[in-house]
């Protein structure tokens, strides 16, 4: 059975910082493995960060969160159209003072969900729909990134 919780929030840092709360509750109410909750709550947190502190959106950000098979983020705003498939992997660093805090975002998203899509809509907004896989075991019990499935 398929059950689906709708966040509107500002596309500010506080709203942001409301809308992680509410996702938490949300996440904390449900049967989940505490790695599902953190994968879900991590792709949620790096996506949104990027449209609030990338993206200009003047209006809100809608987020629908589906459980069923696998937990599906669907997030929408009217920010500068944004397709994160088409956007190149960072070069990996091969020296520990190469390594730098952010830029990752979109290596996570692509290492933790099953379905990335995007679509700019009639209506001038991006709507980014993220499948995030729920594990029967946890394929790294070391906790290292990445966990290979």
């Amino acid at each position: 059975m398929q059950t689906e919780h709708v966040l509107r929030f500002p596309a500010t840092s506080a709203g942001f910082a409301d809308a992680v709360t509410a996702l938490r509750a949300i996440l904390d109410g449900r049967s989940l493995s505490a790695r599902h909750r953190h994968d879900v709550a991590l792709v949620f947190d790096e996506v949104v960060t990027n449209i609030v502190n990338h993206g200009r959106p003047s209006g809100d950000v809608d987020a629908v969160i589906r459980f069923g098979e696998e937990t599906t983020l669907v997030l929408e705003d009217d920010g500068v159209a944004f397709d994160p498939r088409t956007q190149p992997a960072p070069p990996a660093a091969t020296r520990r003072a190469d390594i730098r805090i952010g830029g990752l975002g979109l290596v996570i998203v692509r290492e933790l969900c099953s379905r990335v899509d995007y679509e700019r809509t009639t209506d001038e907004r991006n709507r980014l729909t993220l499948s995030i896989p729920v594990l029967e075991q946890d394929l790294d019990p070391t906790a290292e990134f990445p966990a290979r499935r």
